[in-house]
């Protein structure tokens, strides 16, 4: 199985993350640990997921030959949970190390911890980890993506106080296509440059998101310069007007394309539509489609990848109908692609808008999109003095904001 492109090429070093400022942050901390135990244990790394705060974590404990040990706050919540996990093993470096090595206790998702149970009692979480920065005799560092978050308790602020803080921000739409075309290259894979854009554009500033979909994207230019998505044309051209006889042949042209067949039939299916002047052969097409989908769906559910043959034969055969529209039709891209990366853009610029107007009220951005986005938006909308001071003191884009309409 291949590897995740996320895992391949995760940043092994804190030079390869791209974030001057907040790595000399991270080695100047570390660098006190040196020296004996700092007053400040403790660092929060805090921002928007897939801006690389976990990756620096690891990168920090091998430059600095410290022993990694992560824990997720979100799994271990409870104060028993945390002290029996996280703050035992604070206090001892690795047995099994001869040198003796500093351990690096990593706590992510630490801003998830929510103090009251049901019956409105403290859990105790948060005050774990503050008494784990207390008593610690090994460097600590916790992960959060709202800072405002894990401030919004005494015990959190308690945690925060006793932490050095390093903000990872989203990451310029340069940087993310300059990673992109590195890992390209390393992949033997081209791709247009109007394609990294628009990937690094849907990103919205998540690296780990614009890797995903550059390894997941169907359109991709593979190795020696194949055009993907124009031999899709071609062969889906072939099988919905060229009527011929040979399925056998047009079934190797669809392995051929090397496009996941999940994302083949998107591209049939979009471009059989217009073809409905003979009615018998378009529901005919429509329900070799229809089963064609089922044997995928099988494929994911039992991972039996032999079913792709009965799919693509489904496919295959539509080519011997006779398909045929009153006017010529344009080959279109898939519009359910198309409507996803819409939406998760639409999530995307949602999501920052909540996380900034959640600093000016000390609320998570969860809370603010849940309950107060569409009052800050009619500020914005309305109040020209307030919507310049908003883009004077913060990153957020205004005019993409009202795009939101909402």
């Amino acid at each position: 199985m291949e590897i995740p492109w996320t895992e391949k090429y995760r940043p092994a070093l804190l030079s390869q993350l791209k974030r001057e400022k907040a790595v000399e942050t991270m080695i100047s901390w570390a660098k006190k640990w040196k020296e004996g135990i700092p007053s400040k244990k403790g660092l929060i790394i805090y921002g928007a997921p897939g801006t690389g705060k976990t990756s620096s974590a690891i990168a920090l404990a091998k430059e600095m030959d410290w022993e990694y040990v992560e824990f997720n706050a979100s799994d271990i919540r409870s104060k028993d949970a945390i002290e029996q996990n996280a703050t035992k093993g604070s206090f001892y470096s690795s047995i099994s190390d001869e040198r003796n090595r500093k351990k690096l206790i990593v706590m992510d998702e630490v801003d998830s911890l929510y103090e009251r149970n049901v019956e409105g009692s403290d859990a105790g979480g948060k005050a774990a980890i503050a008494n784990l920065l207390e008593k610690t005799l090994n460097p600590v560092i916790l992960i959060a993506n709202d800072l405002y978050a894990l401030r919004s308790s005494s015990s959190g602020k308690t945690i925060v106080d006793r932490c050095e803080q390093v903000e990872f921000r989203r990451y310029m739409k340069s940087q993310i296509v300059s990673v992109l075309k590195e890992i390209l290259q390393n992949e033997g894979i081209y791709a247009p440059a109007d394609k990294l854009n628009e990937i690094a554009e849907n990103a919205n500033g998540d690296m780990r998101a614009a890797v995903n979909d550059l390894q997941g994207i169907g359109e991709i230019y593979e190795a020696e310069g194949r055009d993907i998505t124009l031999t899709a044309y071609a062969v889906i051209n072939d099988i919905l007007h060229g009527h011929n006889r040979d399925i056998r042949g047009t079934k190797a042209e669809i392995m051929n394309v090397g496009m996941d067949p999940n994302d083949f039939i998107l591209y049939l299916l979009e471009n059989i539509y217009p073809l409905h002047s003979r009615v018998e052969d378009y529901e005919t097409a429509l329900r070799s489609i229809g089963i064609a989908d089922l044997f995928l769906g099988r494929v994911g559910r039992r991972m039996n990848y032999s079913l792709w043959s009965y799919a693509n034969d489904l496919m295959a055969y539509i080519s011997e109908l006779n398909l045929k529209s009153d006017r010529f039709e344009k080959f279109a891209f898939p519009s359910l692609i198309r409507n996803m990366s819409s939406l998760k853009k639409y999530r995307g610029i949602r999501k920052n808008f909540s996380m900034v107007m959640g600093r000016y009220v000390h609320k998570s951005s969860a809370f603010m999109n849940k309950d107060s986005l569409i009052y800050f938006y009619y500020l914005l909308q309305r109040d020209e003095e307030f919507r310049e001071m908003i883009g004077r003191r913060t990153d957020l884009d205004v005019d993409e904001v009202l795009s939101l309409e909402l």
